[in-house]
């Protein structure tokens, strides 16, 4: 079973994905800030380091996807390779943070790349507003962070909610972040881990 949890910084994806890897005994594929060189030099000066920013977390991404597809893991996934190429650099390029050139570049790289990629078997999109993750963020305390725009925020949560309704590659579901509190209630997860079960009819999840 192959589970993926979207949504936008601070949105708490990352502590859905241990939540839901610890209650279903999956592998967690978590997303590799820390493994990224370029990510606090790129909060400091976007343009100049969108481009490689972005293909290190795509292709780290689908080394991850590709490794454990090919090992016949059951895991869940923090962050999709699908967000990186079609939200965060499509973002960039719209910012002219990247620029056609680089975008151009981008794109050729990242079709050949996803071309061989198995989607999730349920997308779980986390959905919280701008406002509540500039919070999550803020309170967090990621140095590199504290210099994100507020107008970044605000057009990636835009372009999350139109790459969800748009999104066509295999059952989805969304939560409403506001409404649940993944970090300390078991109640919250056993009723997401329900609606996983009934969005997925078709696989039996071993709990």
């Amino acid at each position: 079973m192959f589970l993926a949890v979207a949504g936008g910084i601070g949105s708490g994806k990352t502590t859905l994905t241990r939540r839901l890897v610890d209650r279903l005994g999956y592998q967690g594929l978590y997303e590799s800030t820390a493994d990224n060189p370029y990510l606090a030099d790129f909060y400091a000066d976007m343009s100049r380091y969108a481009l490689p920013l972005q293909l290190r977390f795509l292709a780290w991404r689908i080394r991850e996807v590709r490794a454990v597809q090919q090992a016949g893991t059951s895991v869940v996934q923090d962050r999709t390779c699908y967000e990186d190429a079609e939200i965060f650099a499509a973002l960039l390029h719209a910012r002219e943070e990247m620029d056609d050139r680089d975008w151009e570049t981008y794109q050729l790289i990242a079709g050949q790349l996803l071309e061989d990629v198995t989607p999730p078997d349920l997308l779980v999109y986390l959905r919280r507003s701008p406002e509540s993750c500039a919070k999550q963020i803020a309170n967090r305390g990621r140095d590199y962070e504290q210099s994100i725009p507020r107008a970044y925020l605000d057009e990636l949560g835009s372009r999350y909610d139109s790459w969800f309704e748009s999104y066509e590659r295999g059952a989805k579901l969304v939560v409403h972040a506001e409404e649940h509190d993944f970090l300390n209630s078991d109640d919250d997860i056993e009723k997401l881990v329900t609606k996983i079960r009934e969005a997925v009819p078709q696989r039996e999840l071993i709990f």
